[in-house]
């Protein structure tokens, strides 16, 4: 992030929060080492981290994915490229994405514990996709193509370079600017400028800013942080002490950090990704199965009893049937990751399907009577799920991404009960 400020008589101030020089619109594995390092060191000062692992760095290099979580499945390689954009943050606003939740997956791991490494696979596997304007990654990347030739015919691989530039194949994907090569290597500039990193940024990590971007600066100056990580920790850690940093030298040209403190990072945060994990794991699984056993009561209750009561039908037809959905779309989810890894969690036969399926069979069973003739069963039957069915393709395209699942469920219940009046 650069901010400019000019005085009315021509003096120009720059401040860059998290400085990136060219050439670095992609990250390389020996300066992630590096800050893997400044993480070792502060692992190795704590306690309860020092406790977990003699050596972080031999850890997490000697640490293997596996490729599942009892039957859960884990994508080996969005573990990796989770667990980079982890560690660009230290504070907690950034979680679940941040580095202390990110080493206690790799840890745990180490111990034999990878439900850590399923969440961030899952994470990975439903935020990614749509995290970034891919025209967008392509245009910018532009500024590094030159960088990024050289970098993919090197044969060298990075998780996160070889994601945002896929694989190489986004280097040549948008048409080069006439003025491109302007902005492919520093230039000397005599303005004022102040460059601000994180310590810990993996994003933009401060040590290339001050080999490759400082020297260019005769006017520059740089401040590291102890503890911080990429923007979000700039900006919700210390206000104060980076209002009167910012402030002062935009006022003065003068560099004033006196208010900053080092950051305590907390290594052993009280929720961390294994935790999450079993949790996340554990809902799917319970309310698809609450999901299943509630179909096959309403069925016996029907047998049983002849019919579902007025009050337990509304019920049914109404709040209970939102259970029905989501149940079902986890029910979903737990079969479509284990065995068609390849379909997104947010595609439409999936929502559609699942949601709209058990929606479909929960309002019939509500609705019928055990003495009604068989084309009347066989009808309200048809009715129902196909009228669940079309509401929650409809409901689906009413939003996108995670959320469609929501309006899916609500377009299931419409439709399944318009069919059923």
């Amino acid at each position: 992030m650069i901010y400019s400020w000019r005085y009315p008589r021509s003096i120009h101030r720059s401040v860059m929060i998290g400085a990136n020089p060219p050439g670095h619109f992609l990250w390389d594995t020996k300066t992630t080492n590096e800050q893997i390092g400044r993480y070792a060191e502060l692992c190795a000062g704590n306690g309860s981290c020092s406790q977990r692992t003699d050596d972080l760095t031999a850890t997490l290099r000697d640490t293997e994915i596996p490729e599942r979580w009892f039957f859960l499945p884990i994508g080996q390689g969005n573990v990796r490229i989770a667990s980079f954009y982890g560690m660009m943050e230290t504070t907690s606003e950034a979680a679940p994405l941040t580095g202390p939740m990110t080493l206690s997956s790799w840890l745990s791991a180490a111990s034999g514990d990878a439900s850590g490494f399923w969440l961030q696979s899952l994470l990975a596997k439903v935020a990614l996709p749509q995290s970034f304007v891919w025209g967008e990654m392509a245009a910018v990347g532009r500024a590094d193509a030159s960088a990024a030739e050289r970098y993919f015919s090197s044969g060298e691989h990075h998780p996160a370079t070889d994601f945002i530039w896929g694989d190489g194949k986004l280097v040549d994907a948008w048409p080069a600017a006439p003025d491109e090569d302007e902005y492919s290597r520093v230039r000397t500039s005599d303005v004022e400028t102040l460059l601000i990193g994180g310590e810990l940024d993996f994003a933009t990590p401060p040590q290339v800013a001050a080999k490759e971007l400082l020297p260019s600066l005769p006017n520059g100056h740089q401040v590291v942080l102890p503890g911080f990580g990429h923007t979000t920790s700039f900006w919700t850690e210390q206000p104060e002490a980076g209002t009167l940093l910012i402030g002062t030298f935009f006022a003065s040209g003068r560099v004033d950090d006196s208010l900053y403190r080092p950051q305590s990072v907390d290594l052993t945060p009280p929720v961390t990704h294994p935790t999450l994990g079993k949790a996340v794991a554990g809902a799917l699984v319970a309310v698809a199965l609450l999901a299943v056993l509630s179909l096959l009561w309403i069925a016996f209750r029907v047998h049983w009893a002849g019919r579902i009561g007025p009050r337990a039908s509304a019920l049914l037809r109404s709040v209970y049937a939102i259970v029905l959905g989501l149940g079902g779309w986890f029910l979903g989810v737990l079969v479509v990751l284990p065995a068609m890894p390849g379909v997104p969690l947010d595609s439409e036969p999936l929502a559609v399907v699942s949601a709209g399926g058990p929606i479909g069979l929960g309002l019939y069973w509500a609705w019928v009577r055990r003495d009604w003739s068989a084309r009347s069963k066989r009808a309200g039957l048809a009715a129902a799920v196909a009228g669940a069915l079309a509401g929650a393709w409809l409901g689906f395209h009413v939003s996108d991404g995670l959320l469609a699942l929501l309006t899916t469920i609500a377009g299931a219940i419409l439709g399944g009960n318009l069919a059923l009046l």
